[in-house]
């Protein structure tokens, strides 16, 4: 493996087993977090289900910005969209996060991940609706108008 991608893992794990929001803020800047690569998910998966941060908003961007696409970060996804007392506090009423969590789920793009979309579209949000209505395709159609 690449030393530069050991030392991304290296620091990935101390940084979910430290809870150093300032050390994952540091990770989450665009120059070093397009370093992520599959290696890193179990951190990054960590990372989103933590409560020790609120970088979530900021995880949810790389996930969709650079297209890091797997199943397991469904679950993580959808319960900080679910849990806002929990997750988005910050959130104002244009639930940017809650809106990052239908890119993310969108770029993951899976069985699990539009499952996990029914599930918000459910909620009748007027937020996740404007987020979806970005994402007028003939599979979103499949899945969301049975």
């Amino acid at each position: 493996m690449n030393p530069n991608k050991t030392l991304m893992i290296d620091e990935l794990k101390r940084v979910v087993e430290a809870k150093d929001e300032q050390g994952l803020i540091k990770l989450l800047d665009f120059k070093i977090s397009s370093r992520f690569d599959p290696n890193c998910y179990e951190y990054l998966e960590k990372i989103l289900m933590g409560t020790w941060h609120i970088q979530h908003e900021d995880l949810l961007n790389t996930i969709y910005l650079e297209n890091h696409i797997d199943d397991r970060f469904v679950d993580p996804i959808l319960n900080i969209a679910l849990n806002r007392e929990l997750y988005r506090r910050h959130d104002d009423e244009m639930e940017a996060t809650l809106r990052k969590c239908v890119h993310a789920l969108m770029t993951i793009h899976t069985a699990k991940s539009m499952s996990a979309l029914e599930k918000l579209k459910d909620l009748n949000n007027e937020n996740v609706k404007i987020a979806l209505e970005m994402y007028k395709l003939s599979c979103l159609d499949f899945y969301f108008n049975t």
